[in-house]
């Protein structure tokens, strides 16, 4: 049984660093390769990878699930703060060229 707040968290931290990599692909053919691409790709995972395994702990003990869930909402919503300042960024770094 999922939390309500785990599972928008994680949906919202799977549709933005999934739209962010999709969108750094398609900015890798305009500007070059960037090594934050990679970053951004291992940060997807961290959603993707904790609501997979929020569908396999059901057996555990509530103790367990509990301090999973809010672990793991936490994690998220540093995902999503992590994305977002990775795109500003980038955008700024690679596009603007206001940077350093």
């Amino acid at each position: 049984m999922e939390t309500k707040t785990f599972s928008v968290v994680t949906s919202i931290a799977m549709v933005l660093t999934l739209l962010v990599a999709v969108l750094s692909i398609l900015g890798i053919a305009v500007t070059g390769l960037y090594p934050g691409f990679f970053v951004l790709l291992f940060v997807a995972l961290i959603p993707i990878a904790s609501r997979f395994y929020a569908k396999r702990i059901g057996s555990r003990s509530n103790d367990f699930r509990k301090r999973y869930y809010t672990t793991f909402t936490f994690i998220n919503l540093l995902s999503i703060l992590v994305v977002l300042w990775m795109t500003f960024v980038i955008v700024h770094d690679r596009v603007l060229h206001d940077c350093c």
